[in-house]
């Protein structure tokens, strides 16, 4: 990847976001239920603003209803069986409730699963936590398993995952994975019984070819540089969503790498003030599918849409989020 083809803050700066047309011809429910959560708030903020962006240049506007199943549980399944399209936002409380109500498959309706379960349902399901690994691997056939590794802080089961295990300690991490420090014990040994100063560059492991970050609580911004540290350039660095944030200026940074991202953490839109820019990475993600999940009803959830995450396409009952390729 040359220069020209890495993010930087001019990329950031002039490149905007493009959205679908969108037209919501009825009324529609936006159903949850409430808690403290910063996620949820957010979430139900870009609803609003997905309204009032929708319907900013119309006369006749149809109405979103907020519904607190908290307050209305006395209603049980019935409030989820009426025509109207509905947005519901699936966390923990109302998780064992959408499963035991049974509800058929329409096009009406579509699942916000922010719980982390996986949902065994008919019904249309957006998951903001879903993996792009495979997606990644399918559209860059240079990543061959055998010679790649994800590196990770969430708990993966794969053999190709390796778990850095700290803030504090990524440094060491990077040398562990590519037995650096096997190399220095070497290089001291050898200094010990020559009792002279050697000068050299630790060998390291060089059959890793690829390395795919995909971190939650350790930002790719502490990774990168501890590569630097240990001196190793040559495997490809590649990452997937909800990685890079350059709404942020300490952050908008040079990034000699390949991978995935949502739109809305690496492009600007008019309609986002400066407070968007100081919300954490998934506040920025759960108020953006807000937003796009009110222009996708309005649109239909079987047509093609382009939003602030990406692309949705529908399959099945999944819908799937296409992030844009950085350098693919």
């Amino acid at each position: 990847m040359s220069d020209s083809d890495s993010l930087s803050e001019s990329y950031f700066e002039n490149e905007k976001i493009k959205i679908s047309t969108s037209n919501l011809s009825g009324n529609l429910d936006v159903i949850f239920y409430k808690n403290n959560q910063n996620l949820q708030k957010y979430f139900l903020q870009g609803v609003q603003s997905g309204f009032f962006y929708i319907n900013a240049n119309k006369k006749r506007n149809a109405k979103v209803n907020f519904i607190d199943f908290s307050q209305t549980e006395i209603l049980g399944c019935e409030i989820f069986r009426s025509n109207t399209k509905k947005i519901i936002f699936v966390e923990d409380e109302l998780f064992e409730i959408i499963r035991k109500c049974r509800l058929a498959n329409t096009k009406n309706i579509v699942l916000i699963n922010s719980s982390q379960k996986k949902i065994n349902t008919e019904l249309n399901v957006i998951n903001p936590y879903q993996s792009y690994l495979d997606y990644l691997m399918s559209i860059d056939l240079n990543i061959l398993p055998k010679e790649t590794i994800l590196i990770t802080d969430k708990e993966i089961k794969s053999t190709m995952s390796y778990q850095v295990t700290g803030k504090n300690n990524i440094e060491k991490d990077i040398s562990n994975l590519f037995e650096i420090n096997k190399s220095s014990n070497r290089k001291k040994d050898l200094e010990r019984i020559t009792k002279r100063k050697i000068y050299q560059t630790p060998r390291f492991r060089n059959d890793i070819k690829n390395i795919i970050i995909d971190t939650e609580n350790i930002k790719i911004k502490r990774i990168i540089p501890a590569f630097e540290f240990n001196l190793i350039f040559e495997p490809q660095l590649y990452f997937l969503p909800r990685q890079l944030d350059l709404w942020k200026n300490k952050e908008r940074q040079k990034l000699n790498i390949r991978g995935l991202e949502h739109p809305v953490l690496f492009k600007k839109n008019q309609i986002f003030n400066e407070g968007f820019s100081r919300l954490s990475i998934n506040e920025k993600i759960f108020f953006s599918l807000g937003f796009d999940s009110l222009l996708l009803m309005g649109k239909g959830i079987n047509y093609r849409f382009q939003g602030m995450m990406g692309t949705y396409l529908k399959k099945n009952n999944k819908i799937f989020i296409q992030p844009e390729k950085i350098g693919l």
